[in-house]
């Protein structure tokens, strides 16, 4: 099987658009026919975005095929070894401060008053651990293991 520059990032953006749908449909709790649809549909828009958002980054960022579009591909082609490790490793810690932040808020959960405030402080200790983890991290692997 060839791939071209863009296929990696197709198939990332229908990944992404099947984890959000289904994590909406968890979240919602409700398996109402209107609310798969809808959320189907919204599920297939995000995994667009996520997909456009995407490949305006990795240009910015000269991360795509150098002097082509990321989704023309004109001939098929292994993507280079060296462009890939680093978003390998950029998963891996997205993964790895999720599962800290989640596992530290399983920590702070019972101090944090119960009622309606509860679901908003969770959320907003999730909104800033998991981007200071995600910061951080970086700076103590190069520390610990420089390169």
């Amino acid at each position: 099987m060839t791939v071209s520059p863009s296929t990696p990032l197709k198939w990332g953006a229908v990944a992404f658009a099947v984890l959000w749908t289904f994590w909406m449909l968890w979240w919602s709790g409700s398996l109402d026919r209107a609310n798969v649809i809808i959320l189907t549909i919204c599920g297939a828009v995000a995994g667009y975005l996520w997909y456009l958002a995407m490949r305006w980054l990795f240009a910015r960022m000269h991360l795509g095929a150098a002097g082509e579009s990321t989704d023309a591909p004109k001939t098929p082609r292994k993507a280079p070894r060296g462009k890939i490790y680093p978003w390998i490793v950029w998963a891996a810690l997205m993964a790895g401060t999720g599962i800290a932040t989640a596992g530290l808020l399983d920590l702070v959960a019972p101090w944090i008053p119960a009622g309606e405030q509860h679901r908003l402080i969770s959320a907003l200790f999730i909104v800033v651990v998991w981007p200071t983890l995600m910061w951080c991290l970086p700076l103590l692997i190069k520390r610990r293991f420089p390169v």
